[in-house]
């Protein structure tokens, strides 16, 4: 018996161990006689007991090939694509072949699918095979905002031999499908068609449906720039979809926008703010669809903390380090502070102003704005998740802030808080202004606790209403400044803010 010199770099030891044995045990074999291959069996490549005969085989997957006459291998091809091979690894009754790791089956003919084609210098042999088609998974869309006509990729994995199509309640019957499986193209149908739904792939492998509902072309408004303006304010309506609009309306449906411009990407809408008289929601009619917010604007006493006007939803303690403001000196009555930085506010409002804090400084009691006792959330609501209510206020930045941070805290608890960084990115911090007057909206379920290494408002989220404002929901309200770094703040803060409250945000 001549000895054999094998090749088995790169393989587990144990693997090596296997197939030099049984290497040896066919060289002691008489070779069978020359002459077109046969394929027999195939079995998984791994140590006994799991070097079993297989019945389908997966992409990428190591096997051992049985059979005669197939040592002087020239090709060898699953479901047409070509393995590569290693002469090393071959007997006249056996060969160790790793399966290609990617095969486009939506491009293999029919003839092909299914098949092994081993071909030598004698001949050649196709052996019939099952494969293990991976399960379909849907990842998303190219883009979350579609119209009649539009193309329509649908992204994910083992989109393999597609069998049905369904996309927002329609059945798609003419669609593309990339040869690994990788996305499904279609033209989105006429809206008559497309009521809303999921998505749904079937694919040789199997099903994939997702549980987020689709619905073509309709509008969504996700926020508003500034909810209280004055009349000629810059206001922005931001969300998705907005094409093909019919009708805009601001603070109730007798407020109609005459003129407004649309993004290109049909992000938002821009116009200059109409008289409003009321307070009242804003609505979106589109040729797809209606958008309606849930809460009002122009609306200065739904779920107000302090809106600094004398009334009862005054809402200032007179302490604290905050200035009570306006911003024209000819309302202020000789003593109220007067920032025409400011402008333009036709009513009271609040201002922090200070140079750079250095480390540490800062407090609730020195830097802040107090609001007293005020129904945060009723009573009756305080079992919902803290995800469908916010805190929101307008804010008027004229001057780069930069490392103070806004703590913003209930009364009714100093272990959690929302630290508002408007300065922090990414890449770090940068300098904040503001255009004038914008809302800003904090969900409830963005409070954190008190962390014990990272340090106020970077624990865990709150997740019940009741832990952040008590039984009744009725409590206090402290907006403050704190400087949280090693280090003096780069800049100081010269900022105002003005209703501010808690609103339903979801239903």
């Amino acid at each position: 018996m001549k000895n054999k010199i094998l090749n088995i770099s790169g393989f587990p030891a144990i693997f090596a161990m296997l197939l030099l044995g049984m290497l040896m045990l066919q060289a002691c074999k008489k070779d069978t006689a020359g002459g077109p291959p046969k394929i027999t069996s195939i079995r998984n490549y791994a140590p006994a007991p799991e070097d079993t005969l297989l019945t389908s085989i997966s992409t990428g997957q190591w096997v051992v090939i049985h059979g005669e006459n197939l040592r002087e291998a020239v090709e060898i091809l699953f479901a047409g694509v070509p393995a590569q091979f290693n002469y090393g690894m071959f007997s006249g009754e056996m060969a160790v072949v790793q399966i290609p790791a990617s095969i486009p089956f939506n491009t293999v003919p029919d003839e092909l699918l299914n098949t092994i084609k081993y071909t030598t210098t004698s001949g050649s042999t196709v052996f019939s095979f099952n494969y293990n088609y991976p399960m379909p998974v849907i990842t998303g869309l190219g883009n979350e905002t579609f119209f009649p006509g539009d193309s329509v990729y649908i992204y994910g994995s083992g989109f393999f031999l597609v069998q049905n199509v369904k996309f927002a309640g329609a059945t798609i019957t003419e669609y593309g499908v990339d040869s690994l499986g990788g996305f499904i193209r279609f033209v989105c149908p006429p809206l008559a068609q497309v009521p809303g739904g999921t998505i749904t792939v079937v694919a040789k492998g199997g099903t994939a449906t997702t549980t987020q509902i689709y619905s073509v072309g309709k509008p969504s408004i996700y926020a508003i720039s500034n909810e209280n303006p004055n009349v000629g304010d810059s206001v922005y309506i931001h969300g998705a979809a907005f094409k093909d609009v019919q009708s805009v309306s601001f603070g109730g449906n007798d407020v109609a926008v005459a003129n407004y411009r649309t993004a290109d990407d049909f992000s938002y809408i821009a116009f200059k703010c109409p008289a409003l008289n009321n307070a009242g929601v804003v609505r979106m009619e589109t040729l797809y669809g209606v958008a309606t917010t849930l809460f009002n604007v122009n609306d200065k006493l739904t779920g107000m903390i302090g809106n600094m006007e004398w009334g009862d939803q005054f809402g200032y303690q007179w302490w604290g380090g905050a200035n009570l403001s306006v911003d024209d000196a000819s309302r202020n009555g000789g003593w109220i502070y007067t920032d025409p930085l400011f402008a333009v506010n036709t009513s009271m409002f609040m201002s922090l102003i200070s140079g750079p804090l250095s480390s540490g400084d800062g407090n609730n009691g020195s830097t802040s704005i107090r609001l007293g006792s005020a129904q945060w959330v009723p009573a009756a609501n305080l079992t919902e998740t803290p995800d469908n209510w916010a805190v929101k206020f307008e804010m008027n930045v004229p001057k780069p802030w930069n490392g103070a941070t806004l703590c913003i805290q209930s009364e009714f608890t100093e272990n959690i808080m929302y630290r508002y960084e408007p300065w922090s990115t990414p890449s770090g911090a940068v300098d904040f202004k503001t255009n004038g007057w914008v809302t800003v909206t904090i969900p409830l379920s963005a409070f954190r606790l008190k962390s014990t290494t990272l340090g106020d408002g970077r624990g865990t989220p709150v997740t019940t209403l009741s832990s952040l404002v008590g039984n009744s929901g009725k409590t206090g309200m402290f907006l403050y400044m704190k400087n949280f770094s090693g280090a003096t703040n780069p800049t100081g803060y010269h900022a105002a803010f003005d209703n501010i409250r808690v609103v339903r945000i979801k239903q």
